[in-house]
């Protein structure tokens, strides 16, 4: 039997979440799936924005559509913005999926009324804008970010520990959140503390989705062309890249 592979991608143009990422994804997905994790050689060293959002699409497109012709079965695009996730599926035969879709996905099935905490202060309108954009919006009854920047998230990890939490305890206690989700994959490993201090379900959204992309590439489904049209004629797919 082919062992099956999966791309985990940090959509950045750092290298500092590669290793962290391997390490704890390795603790989760079966010892069968090989898994690589890397980040993009170029595009902008965190995601804080629409604007960094759109600038590492391309790049991360790019990225998808050598892991498809390497064979990838699937690719985890490891930001919570989901930068290039739809266009990535149009043009790749591989499994495509976000971590940001995915998470907030998933959290449906656990809980009726859903927290996503993240980074940054305009983290409030834009996770409230994706809950719209996925048709959800009824169901989150909080949103935040904490006055954390992305590339500083591991330095002080006591700091992020309690911002976290005071933002969780207040979407349970204050909005009767009843799961959390931890809106960056640089929140990865924190979740099972969280979610042991809160008592409530802490979605941590790079493991979550890995787990959930093995056992769809062990199920053999992948997005439906019907609904992710092959995009044949697109000038990336005709290029030698």
């Amino acid at each position: 039997m082919q062992q099956l592979k999966m791309l985990v991608l940090n959509p950045v143009s750092t290298d500092i979440w590669n290793e962290l990422t391997l390490m704890h994804v390795k603790e989760v997905v079966s010892p069968d799936v090989y898994v690589a994790v890397k980040s993009l050689a170029r595009g902008p060293p965190a995601i804080e924005c629409a604007c960094d959002r759109d600038l590492a699409a391309p790049y991360v497109v790019k990225e998808v559509i050598k892991a498809s012709k390497e064979s990838f079965h699937a690719i985890v695009i490891n930001c919570f913005d989901d930068p290039g996730l739809q266009a990535s599926r149009e043009v790749s035969e591989s499994l495509v999926l976000g971590i940001g879709e995915t998470s907030i996905t998933s959290a449906l099935l656990l809980g009726h009324r859903i927290a996503i905490i993240s980074t940054g202060k305009h983290s409030k309108t834009a996770y409230y804008r994706k809950a719209l954009e996925l048709g959800f919006e009824k169901r989150i009854v909080y949103t935040s970010g904490i006055d954390v920047r992305v590339l500083d998230l591991r330095k002080d990890l006591d700091k992020v520990r309690k911002a976290l939490l005071d933002e969780a305890k207040m979407a349970v206690n204050e909005f009767a959140a009843e799961v959390i989700v931890l809106g960056c994959g640089g929140f990865i490993g924190l979740s099972k503390e969280l979610s042991n201090e809160i008592g409530v379900p802490v979605i941590d959204p790079t493991l979550v989705t890995v787990k959930l992309a093995e056992a769809l590439i062990k199920l053999g489904l992948r997005h439906s062309k019907t609904y992710f049209a092959s995009s044949l004629n697109s000038t990336l797919l005709q290029s030698s890249y």
